[in-house]
């Protein structure tokens, strides 16, 4: 899959990843977008929009126990919180992993789509963004959720 380069607007921090041998990768994720929504319903913006998480590591272990996370948009030249932060999204080739089950077993569906999936499709992961892609239709509340986990690939 090949994704293009562009503009994200969003918040970021560092946290555990889904690897984090303490756990907290979940959580750490569920709570930047607890963050991020309702900043973007204050500030008036439309939530039907394709978002982004975007990863990277922020400690040299492999796999990383911390992570540099994003949670964005697409810049759409919109007024936005000056707090919000920019990123650019690198692009370039990914391994896709569609995840579908319980937002509780998110990191569940991490370790399958690196452990599993990506060493079953014969490609090679390069460094890069990690990134999840979640649709103008995405309910975090639903009891299965579904999003796209993009894997860097050479």
């Amino acid at each position: 899959l090949a994704i293009s380069t562009a503009k994200l607007i969003g918040l970021q921090e560092v946290g555990p990843s889904s690897f984090n041998s303490k756990g907290g990768g979940a959580e750490f994720g569920d709570g930047m977008w607890k963050k991020l929504i309702p900043q973007m319903i204050n500030a008036k913006l439309n939530l039907e929009r394709e978002m982004y998480g975007v990863s990277w590591p922020a400690d040299d272990q492999t796999p990383p126990q911390l992570i540099n996370y994003f949670v964005g948009f697409v810049d759409a030249s919109e007024k936005y919180p000056d707090h919000f932060q920019e990123l650019s999204l690198e692009g370039g080739y990914y391994f896709e992993y569609k995840y579908v089950g319980a937002a509780a077993d998110i990191d569940k569906g991490f370790l399958k789509a690196y452990t599993e999936e990506l060493p079953a499709s014969g490609l090679t992961s390069r460094e890069g963004q990690h990134l999840e892609v979640y649709g103008a239709d995405y309910d975090p509340q639903a009891p299965v959720i579904k999003f796209s986990i993009l894997i860097p690939v050479k």
